[in-house]
């Protein structure tokens, strides 16, 4: 009996010991009038890694006292039932946190943290963030969100409004190991304020905007980091329009959509090419953020440029903006450029069944090309600069 009572004695012993170093870890309190400094006890300043505020808002000593005495320790920090609708610039400086948003967020200040956030009710505007797309916060969904919801595809992470026709956030979800484009989903018609801001553009993939799209909200590609890749995209609904470190986006609408604030920052467009519809490309080069990509191009360009050639020898040609790329069915050994007066232009060997033409290398009209292949036949085609 007596060791029965004493086991029970040792387990609530360690019981208590529990609820105590919990109460000490996660620690909710009540903003209001004080200082969240007065509102936590000295023993709880010294072990909270769960920091839950309802209540009112934060003041700029509150956000210090965060940074200053809780850097190290605090991992969590609770705000989904606070009166906060902004966290100001460099609010938690080099607080590394999963932060739970308040759900009546509507702003998260410039360099305000870096971690993960959980979103639980509106999608805020972000600001900018440090000199690294490392340090931009990832992003998921309460399970108890009534506005948002993820969309993915095979490169792209969203996070869409309900309805889906508004993205707030995307990414790409594997962009080292992908070869395919990164498509806005058809039947978005908003992409929301800061939906790209501070993300890596990989310049071997399309970025394709929907024909449904109407609106691009201020600084949505603004900040972005520009990665160059060795690689070429080789799937998707177009042809790759860019070039050597060049990217390419896509928008399909017939009607300009509205173009927000670009900011200062790295801009998308001072990376790429603008490939749109035939009949509005004049419209673009003169709309508000279209008019500031590299250079404004016809969709024409890229859509269907894979042809064969009528010829015996079944000829691929793939017609991309900076080139032709000729596809044999067997070895060729040199092809010939001829200018329309005869004159040759080069003469150029080839080991294997393609090869590249740059298309600035070509004279107008058109230059003819005789093809001469391994086994003593040639064909000719025409190619147009």
């Amino acid at each position: 009996m007596k060791k029965i009572l004493f086991s029970l004695l040792c387990t609530m012993v360690m019981l208590c010991r529990l609820q105590a170093q919990n109460a000490e870890t996660h620690v909710a309190v009540y903003a209001g009038g004080a200082p969240l400094e007065t509102l936590l006890t000295e023993a709880q300043k010294q072990s909270v890694t769960y920091l839950e505020i309802t209540g009112g808002s934060l003041s700029d000593e509150d956000y210090a006292f965060l940074r200053d005495s809780l850097l190290e320790q605090l991992d969590t920090l609770d705000l989904r039932h606070a009166e906060i609708d902004t966290i100001p610039a460099d609010a938690l400086g080099e607080m590394n946190l999963y932060l739970i948003l308040p759900e009546v967020i509507e702003c998260i200040g410039d360099y305000a943290f870096t971690g993960e956030c959980e979103v639980t009710g509106n999608f805020p505007f972000l600001g900018e963030f440090k000199l690294a797309y490392s340090a931009k916060p990832d992003f998921i969904i309460s399970s108890t969100n009534p506005k948002l919801s993820y969309v993915q595809n095979k490169t792209t992470a969203l996070i869409c409004s309900k309805d889906e026709d508004t993205v707030f956030f995307f990414r790409y979800r594997n962009p080292m190991l992908s070869q395919e484009e990164l498509i806005i989903p058809k039947g978005t018609k908003i992409i929301n304020a800061s939906a790209y801001r501070g993300e890596s553009l990989y310049l071997t993939n399309n970025i394709v905007l929907p024909e449904s799209l109407d609106s691009i909200g201020d600084y949505a590609f603004s900040d972005i980091f520009p990665e160059i890749m060795t690689g070429r995209s080789t799937k998707g609904e177009y042809q790759n329009g860019g070039s050597y470190n060049i990217g390419s986006v896509v928008c399909e609408a017939k009607t300009p959509p509205n173009f927000g604030k670009i900011g200062t920052g790295n801009f998308i467009g001072d990376y790429c090419y603008l490939y749109v519809p035939e009949e509005s490309l004049e419209e673009y080069k003169r709309a508000n953020g279209w008019k500031r990509f590299m250079e404004v191009r016809s969709l024409k360009n890229i859509i269907n440029s894979i042809t064969e050639i009528p010829s015996r020898h079944r000829i691929e040609l793939t017609v991309l903006p900076e080139k032709y790329i000729l596809a044999f069915p067997q070895d060729v050994k040199h092809i010939k450029l001829y200018d329309t007066q005869g004159r040759m232009l080069s003469d150029i060997p080839i080991k294997g069944k393609t090869i590249a033409i740059n298309r600035m290398n070509l004279l107008k009209p058109f230059a003819i090309t005789h093809i001469y292949f391994a086994d003593g036949t040639t064909e000719t085609v025409k190619l147009i600069p």
